[in-house]
């Protein structure tokens, strides 16, 4: 029931990925040429990466040392090899201990970024909370720390109270923030949309539903197509459906236990019932709607929404009616 924002785009919108200077403070020159020939120069960035490496192994005392870590991690991130790109900002303290700040923050994002498509979740948890040490509103580690949680909650009912504060914590956060300066509304939006069902469904298992259903309807407002938040919204919605219908059979019951009340008294208690009947009745309508929208938007899990419908007391026929009116609604 879970969504994780895909944030490569986010990852990989950096500036000043350029080569650093040329080290011409290197005096020996052997070391020089073997730096500006095999490393400096390289233009094929597969070539570069593995001629850094050679070059640091065969060098280890070189002053370009820091030059040419920079140049390895760019040129593997550059030909997109994120194994090794990630090796490489994991060794970074080994590679090039003496990195400058702007270079290591560099390295942590390319880190990120590496993490991200290489597919690699620990890791990849791991550089979004230290690129939010970095720049505690750097967007992409905000939405792709608030999807990782989101997607690992823990079994263990004592963890998941901390976890779920946790997980809404770091998603408000994300989208307390602005744009980020590269991206159009066409990608961010589905974004905002999907933290706010991330907040949806922490608060949902925190049982706070007016909360989560106006979590879920600020989701609705970026897209009226968002299955899961109808679908989160009806779950929130249940309790109380649930609660207008026992009031209703608890008022019938009353009714039916006056049988020889006054004329008066009877009336009384067959307007309140009748009462409490069309509000449960408008109540089970409204939910039937939500969770028919969710079924018509054809998510991925709109099977669940689906098994919440046993509640419609229509024929099968209707309800695939009522989904395709729905359908057709929402222009799908």
């Amino acid at each position: 029931m879970k969504r994780t924002a895909s944030l490569g785009l986010f990852l990989l919108l950096f500036t000043a990925l350029a080569a650093p200077g040329f080290a011409q403070e290197i005096k020996d020159p052997v070391e020089y040429k073997a730096y500006f020939d095999t490393v400096y120069s390289e233009k094929d960035n597969a070539k570069k990466a593995a001629a850094g490496e050679k070059f640091l192994r065969d060098y280890p005392n070189t002053v370009a040392r820091t030059h040419t870590y920079n140049q390895v991690i760019l040129a593997y991130y550059n030909s997109q090899n994120w194994a090794k790109a990630l090796e490489t900002a994991d060794k970074q303290s080994q590679m090039a201990p003496t990195l400058s700040t702007e270079d290591k923050n560099r390295s942590i994002l390319i880190g990120m970024a590496a993490a991200e498509q290489a597919k690699n979740t620990p890791k990849l948890k791991e550089y979004s909370g230290k690129v939010l040490e970095i720049d505690p509103k750097h967007a992409g580690a905000l939405v792709t720390l608030s999807g990782i949680l989101a997607n690992s909650i823990p079994t263990d009912e004592a963890a998941k109270a901390k976890h779920f504060e946790e997980t809404l914590s770091i998603t408000k956060r994300a989208l307390a923030v602005p744009m980020p300066t590269g991206a159009t509304e066409a990608i961010w939006n589905p974004v905002r949309g999907q933290l706010h069902d991330t907040s949806a469904m922490v608060l949902l298992n925190q049982k706070k539903y007016a909360e989560t259903i106006a979590e879920a309807q600020e989701a609705l407002k970026i897209s009226k197509k968002d299955g899961y938040a109808y679908y989160l919204m009806g779950l929130a919605m249940k309790p109380a459906v649930a609660e207008a219908i026992d009031k209703y059979k608890a008022a019938v019951d009353k009714l039916n236990e006056n049988r020889t009340a006054d004329q008066l008294v009877r009336d009384e208690l067959k307007a309140t019932a009748d009462g409490l009947e069309s509000a449960a009745t408008a109540k089970t309508n409204e939910l039937i709607e939500v969770f028919a929208k969710s079924v018509a938007t054809g998510w991925a899990n709109a099977a669940s929404a689906r098994a919440e419908l046993k509640i419609f007391t229509g024929t099968p026929e209707e309800l695939n009616k009522l989904i395709a009116d729905k359908k057709a609604e929402l222009g799908i």
